[in-house]
């Protein structure tokens, strides 16, 4: 009996030793290797990946970037609170800092009958459009624009916000073959247009806040 006990102990130690060995390769495999797991994860490379929307976070899990199509395209988050955004059917990926505050991003949206593609930078103390380049393409291929504006930031103004848009300052565009420099007054009143008209004549426009050209050259210059 006493042989038998014996034989049946050295069947359980194999046994167990069996199972020590495939566990360690599991977790080697699986990457369950506490330091050498974290370090396989930040190594891992993929051919290809297809998802609708991705996350990227800091390490407290704070969202700094969001990648998304337009079913998990997020929605302006500002002050801890969401508001809807006003453009519909917008794809591309959008910034945050680390307070969670939006601060820019690339997307591609229709707006309107217009096709545009935009990457702006937002100023964040009060949510606003700072920096941004655009292109816009109407449905009939007809008419285009692309460019550069600069905006002033938005008064700050504490709890919820009511809009993004601040007052465009420059604009450095060319739109249907006329490219044009316009700087504008603090209210957003064009007062400098400078540029080359699509009939590949140049000109230099000074105008009051209404709008009327109270100087140009040359003189003979029309509006384009």
């Amino acid at each position: 009996m006493l042989r038998d006990l014996n034989i049946h102990a050295v069947h359980v130690l194999l046994l167990a030793l069996v199972i020590g060995v495939w566990v360690l390769i599991a977790m080697q495999f699986f990457n369950f290797g506490g330091a050498a797991s974290g370090q396989n994860h930040k190594n891992q490379v993929f051919e290809r990946i297809t998802v609708q929307g991705v996350d990227i976070v800091d390490p407290d899990g704070t969202v700094r970037m969001t990648i998304g199509n337009r079913n998990y395209f997020p929605p302006i988050r500002y002050r801890d609170r969401e508001y809807e955004r006003s453009i519909d059917d917008s794809i591309g990926l959008i910034f945050f800092e680390a307070d969670g505050d939006e601060a820019g991003g690339l997307i591609q949206a229709q707006l309107g009958d217009k096709n545009q593609s935009a990457l702006i930078l937002d100023f964040t103390h009060q949510l606003t459009d700072g920096i941004g380049l655009i292109k816009q393409e109407s449905a009939d291929g007809e008419e285009w624009r692309a460019g550069l504006f600069i905006s002033d930031r938005r008064a700050f103004v504490p709890g919820e916000i009511t809009s993004s848009q601040g007052v465009e300052r420059v604009l450095l565009s060319s739109s249907n073959n006329t490219a044009e420099l316009v700087i504008s007054d603090p209210n957003g009143s064009p007062r400098i247009r400078i540029g080359v008209g699509s009939d590949g004549n140049a000109y230099i426009h000074m105008l009051d806040d209404a709008g009327n050209i109270i100087s140009r050259m040359p003189a003979e210059t029309d509006t384009p």
